[in-house]
């Protein structure tokens, strides 16, 4: 196991720099604007934790997955997950409680939350709270708490891992006091206790937003070790990242009357742990996936076979060979019609369809296509456009190829020829739901994409659509002769309030056919 699971993150950095900027605002005078920044600052952070509690959800997600796989080797690191994760969730609710003491000091019934409270620029409150009754020993019960959820932390690290893991786990955590500086830059000969820097001569809006950098780094040490701890799940065994189907049959020819059978299963290939393979008579090496081709010229008809090893290290790095082997029949030629994009021609566009005859060049190949226009681009790929007035209609592939100097027809397939199929219209990406009122405002215009499931590229122009909406009681509509949104279409999206509807309809666009098509309408919330 590496040791590189706590370095600190981007959203931790993030963090320090809201907190270096907070300490160095609290000597200027405490402004309205000032008090609304520590709170935006505390917002940020809640918005931050968030995100981690959603990563260490679904970290608790995968240890209940991998143990329902693998039971007796997980649930020992899921037990000591969910242990971290109580202790974690129990120092955060008692910082949370803390807030809610202060807070209630301050404004005792107003406020239902800790974001829209009364006091914000209190300054007397937090020490009092938590320096000045039950002499400090709130403080004294945190920093506590703080410290032993640390030592937690460092009791799960493997001893091998410590001198990488354990000194962020230290720094993110720790309850030591701050140095302080004069404006010189000099060390303060007096340290402030740890307490007296987090609460004292503080308005309460900088303390809570402190508290919640506190929280933020109990929920991301919480990440980092869970995180470490699925990491040992891994440890000495083999690492995969390509997954692929495998059909093994028995035989490549089955005789009438005989039986065929065949092996389906899961493999596995690692790009950066390739495996050597070693088949007498025959070269072959690993690809990008870590796949070896083998490639045996098939110049007699009959049977035919070979066998070899393959080469693969554990994770203990020894190389252990496996054996394979495999035989096949040589036949006579057969066409092979394939259909690159799918199993249809559509109208008016280029299709691509690939045909090859096992044992004879490309160049001997007769390809004849009904009802279309062909030409070919090379490498046996031909690129096909149905005639005009075809759609709904066939076209029959017929192959015939050059053996021994004749002309013989191999076979043939039949192709649908469809018309071409209508996009959707969209909006800042989007054809229905909510969306901000400022994001449909930078806007340029209304475009017209296909579905995912469309494996062509195919481009549809708008060519014109409305904006409407119910303003003071009265529906306005304006329409654009382009894809473009005009001015007024703007006003209208200007004047439209939270929660109403966007009415995008009349939507016309133009296909590479020449053809223009309506398009669905789209309904749009404002938010």
């Amino acid at each position: 196991m590496s040791g590189g699971n706590c370095p600190e993150t981007p959203r931790q950095k993030m963090i320090g720099m809201m907190y270096l900027f907070l300490t160095a605002m609290l000597a200027l005078n405490v402004s309205g604007e000032l008090l609304q920044a520590f709170q935006l600052v505390d917002e940020s952070i809640q918005e931050s934790i968030k995100t981690t509690n959603n990563k260490n959800k679904d970290l608790i997600d995968r240890f209940k997955a991998a143990e329902a796989v693998n039971a007796d080797k997980v649930r020992p690191y899921r037990i000591v997950a969910e242990e971290i994760k109580e202790a974690a969730n129990g120092l955060y609710d008692h910082i949370d409680s803390l807030k809610w003491i202060m807070k209630n000091t301050v404004d005792p019934d107003t406020a239902t939350n800790l974001i829209n409270y009364v006091g914000a620029d209190n300054q007397d409150v937090a020490a009092q709270i938590m320096i000045t009754e039950k002499n400090g020993a709130r403080s004294k019960k945190l920093i506590d708490r703080i410290n032993k959820y640390r030592e937690l932390l460092i009791g799960k690290i493997k001893p091998e891992d410590t001198a990488t893991i354990v000194p962020p786990l230290r720094a993110i955590l720790s309850t030591k006091v701050k140095q302080l500086k004069t404006k010189d830059g000099k060390d303060k000969k007096t340290l402030k206790s740890w307490e007296s820097q987090k609460f004292e001569h503080l308005p309460l809006s900088a303390s809570f937003a402190l508290l919640s950098s506190i929280q933020s780094n109990v929920r991301n040490t919480q990440a980092d070790v869970t995180s470490y701890l699925l990491s040992e799940i891994d440890e000495n065994t083999y690492k995969f990242n390509h997954i692929r189907s495998v059909v093994k049959p028995s035989s490549s020819m089955v005789l009438k009357g005989d039986k065929y059978s065949v092996e389906l299963f899961i493999a596995a290939t690692d790009e950066y742990q390739k495996p050597r393979f070693d088949i007498p008579g025959y070269k072959v090496t690993a690809n990008k996936q870590g796949i070896g081709v083998l490639e045996i010229p098939a110049n007699k008809v009959g049977k035919q076979g070979w066998k070899g090893k393959i080469w693969f290290r554990d994770p203990n790095g020894k190389e252990i060979p496996y054996d394979i082997e495999h035989n096949f029949e040589v036949m006579q030629p057969n066409a092979v019609i394939s259909p690159i994009k799918m199993n249809v021609f559509y109208e008016a566009l280029e299709n691509p369809v690939e045909v090859s005859v096992p044992g004879v060049s490309s160049s001997d190949l007769d390809v004849r296509f009904s009802n279309a226009t062909s030409r070919p681009r090379g490498n046996g790929v031909y690129i096909v456009k149905p005639k005009p007035g075809f759609a709904g209609g066939k076209s029959i592939v017929t192959v015939y190829a050059k053996i021994n100097g004749q002309s013989q027809r191999i076979g043939s397939k039949e192709f649908r020829i469809k018309p071409l199929p209508l996009p959707y219209a969209s909006i800042a990406g989007k054809q229905e739901g909510k969306v901000k009122k400022g994001l449909l405002l930078t806007q340029s215009g209304v475009f017209a994409e296909m579905g995912d499931d469309f494996d062509f590229e195919l481009e549809y122009k708008v060519t014109q659509f409305s904006i409407g909406a119910n303003r003071g009681g009265f529906y306005q509509n304006k329409l654009s002769k382009s894809n473009r949104i005009t001015e007024e279409q703007k006003e209208i999206i200007k004047g439209a309030s939270k929660g109403s509807k966007l009415m995008i309809e009349d939507i016309k666009a133009i296909g590479p056919d020449g053809r223009t098509k309506k398009l669905a309408s789209l309904v749009i919330t404002v938010d």
